[in-house]
């Protein structure tokens, strides 16, 4: 994170981040009280001064120690992290727009107090600070994403070959009565009880479907889904996802590129699962699958991180915080 040396040599970058935002509270007193405020880039004692006001002054050091005693090296880390994605990935004005979306959505869902408690265990001031991660997150997957492209061979390739992954759509038709029993491997097996209405709604879709109908428009149509709007899209899967029943996993493994399953029951009712796409370049957009391939590998991980740390010139020089910042990033214990 604010790493020392990265606080010595860019210590104009964190003036618009936390430490602006301390640093803005006490030029606002010292101004009314028509102190002298004075921003340098010389060296005090070794360490870059980062500002002075009267007979006060603050250096990279003492603002790295500070951070430290508040917030512990594994939010120095989030800093680091956060500065090599931002100095790595150029913002767009859709990386803003997503960024402003999904913070308004997390505060719709979870409201303002859980996200200030939430953005201050991460580090961040409050939730008027949630844009800010979001644009933090959206580049931490991109560098990340970008990191397994250029390792395809090593990383991505045998887990593609292992796990089957794909992008699926699912159509729905609940039904209210389900039993259930077990065959002699052991394994549940729904029998669906359907009344009139709900099998008529599933010959409808069957036969949209063997119209040659698109299976988002069906899907939008009929599905009782909560997929249903966008079209019956749940997206990523793959042979590791243990979020589905089992009828489900089989199935959706099954299917390749293009083709539709069969009706198949679940505890839930009827369903039919249609295969996307199975093209990896796709796969790079969801985080899902970045998780699955980097799972709890902290090395590889940060492998990433480390490897366009030094392609920017970004270096660790004080030895002590490089080998706190080294044990967190390898996960192992001081």
């Amino acid at each position: 994170m604010d790493i020392k040396d990265i606080l010595k040599r860019f210590w104009f970058v964190f003036l618009i981040a936390a430490i602006f935002v301390v640093f803005i509270g006490v030029y606002a007193v010292n101004t009314i009280q028509n102190q002298p405020v004075k921003i340098t880039a010389k060296e005090e004692n070794g360490s870059y001064l980062i500002y002075s006001i009267g007979d006060e002054s603050l250096t990279a050091d003492d603002l790295y120690d500070e951070l430290k005693e508040s917030y512990g090296v594994s939010t120095l880390y989030r800093k680091f992290d956060e500065l090599v994605c931002d100095k790595a990935i150029k913002t767009t004005s859709e990386m803003k727009d997503l960024a402003a979306n999904q913070a308004a959505y997390f505060l719709q869902q979870y409201g303002e107090e859980e996200a200030d408690a939430q953005m201050q265990s991460l580090g961040y001031g409050s939730s008027e600070d949630l844009d800010e991660y979001f644009l933090y997150a959206q580049k931490s997957q991109m560098l990340r994403a970008d990191y397994l492209k250029a390792h395809y061979d090593e990383y991505v390739a045998p887990y593609v070959e292992e796990n089957n992954p794909k992008i699926i759509s699912h159509i729905l038709i609940k039904v209210a009565d389900i039993t259930e029993e077990e065959n002699e491997d052991g394994e549940t097996v729904y029998t669906a009880n359907p009344t009139e209405e709900e099998k008529a709604k599933l010959d409808e879709v069957v036969q949209a479907l063997e119209n040659g109908e698109d299976f988002a428009e069906v899907a939008k149509e009929y599905s009782d889904d909560g997929s249903a709007s966008s079209g019956g899209l749940l997206g990523y899967f793959d042979d590791n996802n243990s979020t589905y029943v089992k009828s489900f996993k089989n199935e959706a493994m099954k299917v390749n590129e293009g083709e539709t399953s069969e009706v198949f029951t679940s505890e839930y009712g009827y369903h039919i699962i249609y295969c996307n796409s199975q093209n990896v370049d796709e796969f790079y957009d969801y985080s899902e699958f970045l998780e699955a391939i980097y799972g709890d590998d902290v090395i590889l991980y940060n492998a990433p991180l480390l490897e366009k740390a030094e392609e920017l010139g970004i270096t660790i020089n004080d030895a002590e915080l490089k080998e706190q910042l080294m044990s967190e990033i390898s996960g192992e214990e001081e």
